[in-house]
């Protein structure tokens, strides 16, 4: 399929529906809340994981169905930081003598492992709407907040 890829109905209500195409009503909807943490995860990505599960929860952003893709979320950064931490102690290059004598400065290889988790992070926080750029898409309306023109049209009815 070309073009880009489908939104889902709840953000296509967030966002608005410029195009007026009609929206799917039998699409599914899954329970909402943090999914369980996996078994396999150790301490420190369950510690991401319940964290960052919270904070998806508190804007009403994940489902019960979604643990696979913040399964991915989580994963993506352990290893960024992972990578992180090794160039924070040995740094972004290193030298290595050619068979001439001379001195070559090269990448260390995490820098580019690192560079790599960042994408996979960066692609998976745009899915849950965890970047500025991925927020400026969606328009959130305060739950309790009445609008002052409808309370004027309800009281004339």
């Amino acid at each position: 399929m070309s073009g880009p890829p489908r939104t889902p109905t709840a953000l296509r209500l967030v966002k608005g529906n410029p195009s007026k195409r009609a929206l799917n009503k039998a699409e599914p909807k899954p329970p909402s809340g943090v999914p369980p943490i996996p078994k396999h995860f150790n301490k420190q990505e369950k510690y991401w994981f319940k964290r960052i599960g919270e904070e998806l929860d508190c804007s009403s952003v994940i489902t019960k169905l979604d643990g696979m893709a913040l399964e991915l979320l989580i994963g993506a950064y352990v290893e960024w930081r992972k990578h992180r931490d090794v160039i924070d102690q040995v740094g972004e290059t290193y030298n290595v003598t050619n068979m001439q004598g001379e001195t070559l400065v090269k990448a260390h290889p995490q820098v580019a492992m690192m560079s790599d988790a960042w994408k996979r992070l960066r692609a998976m926080m745009s899915e849950f709407g965890m970047t500025p750029a991925a927020r400026s898409k969606v328009s959130s309306e305060g739950k309790g907040e009445a609008d002052p023109l409808e309370e004027f049209l309800k009281k004339r009815k």
